[in-house]
């Protein structure tokens, strides 16, 4: 009989830094023996810098990879993202150095606004087919690679929000009145074999994902259900897993599980104290959705 719930594995960023953290995680995770391509989604929203909490980290993808390079010689790498509706990939991959990463171990940086897509059929709440960027379609891995966030529209982001980025159109704002079930219907087509969750600094506020406050956790979280993984990173920010309308409406399509099984770090204590717990103004975010609804020119 299947189990109920998912290994979601935890590993602390002790003082030894965050490539041995990383390493641990990696491990725990028993990738496969035999990938040849590999790709990873970062999560560049803005232009910001890594210590705001708000774009990927220079530092954690560098672990990343340094630990890929060493068990896969010879595995393509792409780093990937795509532009967005106030930000462009090709901008921020030279801004925050992540040409200068990727030539350093092999790897090739990608904008997916100008690569390949092909339509994909799925049933999903909004649509019945998606364009998807060929090279993730045609990978042995797809790594999702989100920071730990909360995000204005949808309360928190993590890793089904982060492939959500592969959404082809640029000009995403005019699908935010359906963003929770489009989430859904892109992880329907883009499917993320693996999580790699940066908990390290994140990001907290109701305006997120930019324009909020920076947060240590000192964390790295993995997990092959990408639900039970952002299910998870839920709980650790403070919310319950099933009000996040994305995640809820993920698992009834059959994307992951709900229920996770903690392995790695113990962080229970921490989570019952409220340490871990992302700074959230609820009252406020109703407010907002509100007038979002009404037409109040909030965006």
């Amino acid at each position: 009989m299947a189990s109920e719930h998912a290994d979601v594995f935890v590993s602390r960023i002790e003082p030894s830094g965050i490539n041995e953290a990383m390493s641990k995680l990696c491990s725990m995770l028993d990738l496969p023996a035999d990938v040849s391509s590999i790709v990873i989604k970062l999560n560049l929203c803005d232009y910001r810098t890594p210590s705001t909490g708000a774009v990927s980290d220079p530092a954690v993808v560098m672990a990343l990879l340094d630990w890929i390079r060493s068990e896969y010689p010879s595995c393509e790498i792409s780093l990937v993202e795509t532009d967005a509706t106030s930000a462009r990939a090709d901008i921020l991959f030279k801004w925050l150095g992540f040409h200068s990463l990727a030539e350093r171990y092999n790897a090739n940086v990608v904008n997916l606004a100008r690569g390949k897509w092909i339509s994909k059929k799925v049933s999903g709440y909004v649509f019945d087919s998606i364009d998807v960027p060929q090279c993730i379609e045609e990978a042995d891995l797809v790594i999702t690679h989100p920071k730990l966030k909360t995000h204005s529209l949808t309360q928190l982001t993590c890793g089904l929000k982060n492939v959500y980025g592969c959404f082809r159109p640029r000009r995403k704002i005019k699908y935010h009145p359906i963003i929770d079930k489009l989430i859904s219907d892109v992880n329907l087509a883009v499917k993320a074999d693996l999580s790699i969750v940066d908990a390290n600094i994140c990001h907290e506020g109701v305006t997120g994902p930019a324009s909020g406050n920076p947060k240590r956790l000192g964390l790295l979280i993995g997990g092959w259900d990408i639900v039970a993984a952002d299910a998870f990173c839920a709980r650790l920010a403070g919310f319950r897993p099933e009000s996040i309308p994305h995640i809820r409406y993920a698992y009834e399509k059959g994307l992951g599980k709900l229920q996770y099984r903690l392995q790695g770090d113990s962080v229970l204590e921490e989570m019952s104290s409220g340490v871990f717990k992302l700074s959230f103004d609820r009252k406020l975010y109703a407010l907002m959705r509100l007038a979002r609804r009404v037409g109040v020119g909030v965006a």
